[in-house]
């Protein structure tokens, strides 16, 4: 009986001292909050029309800094543009058109993985993105030259609402370096790609992507008596 108890605790010592090398492990993977970040990420776009749409994919990127508060929320203020692609047919035309693009966002960014899960730290984590902020279109000219037929096309800057709301898979490759994949979809104002549709545009995006987080290191435990 006095062996067994004995292996016990033996066994109760050895699970104790693995908890504690796995949480040292998390910590030394994990940064204190709040965590600022620099990402960039590059992918492609289109914007739903009445054309094809596999016809109107054009590259995208993005730029982004911000901050996560806690292990759950963090906002980010968020850059994308390249170029994109509008398109128009009936029975005598059949034409796309070529305009640039920046928008700029205010993103809110809310980890699903840490607001439901038990810990404070996962390598892989799903963030749900929603923010508002301002388009700006411009290089228009195709479009306006054909402006009888499309009836919103413009020759100037068009600035616009950006609604975003989408969902980020990121996977921490070291305790600073993280990548990413993130799906998007935008709704703009019905004059952003020049057709006249009676309901706002919708651009959807989807880039792979890089980030940069820094952070203090973990406090040290206070000692014994402080």
């Amino acid at each position: 009986m006095n062996r067994f108890k004995n292996y016990c605790a033996i066994a109760l010592m050895l699970m104790g001292v693995a908890t504690t090398a796995g949480a040292q492990t998390d910590d030394e993977k994990t940064l204190v909050y709040p965590q600022i970040f620099v990402g960039v990420q590059g992918g492609a776009q289109t914007t739903f029309t009445q054309y094809n749409n596999w016809k109107l994919i054009t590259p995208t990127a993005s730029l982004s800094v911000g901050s996560f508060f806690t292990p759950v929320v963090g906002a980010r203020l968020h850059f994308n543009g390249f170029w994109n692609k509008g398109g128009y047919y009936d029975d005598i035309e059949d034409f796309k058109y070529n305009y640039k693009y920046l928008s700029s966002n205010i993103d809110l960014m809310v980890n699903l993985v840490t607001l439901f899960g038990r810990k404070y730290y996962y390598p892989l984590n799903v963030y749900l993105i929603g923010g508002l902020g301002l388009n700006c279109a411009w290089g228009n000219d195709d479009a306006f030259a054909c402006k009888d037929k499309l009836l919103l096309a413009y020759d100037d800057k068009r600035f616009s609402h950006n609604a975003r709301i989408g969902a980020m898979l990121d996977y921490n490759v070291s305790k600073h370096v993280s990548i990413n994949l993130e799906v998007s979809a935008n709704n703009l104002n019905d004059r952003y790609n020049s057709r006249k549709s009676n309901k706002g545009d919708w651009q959807l995006t989807t880039q792979l992507g890089v980030a940069y987080k820094f952070a203090g290191k973990k406090a040290k435990k206070a000692a014994e008596g402080e």
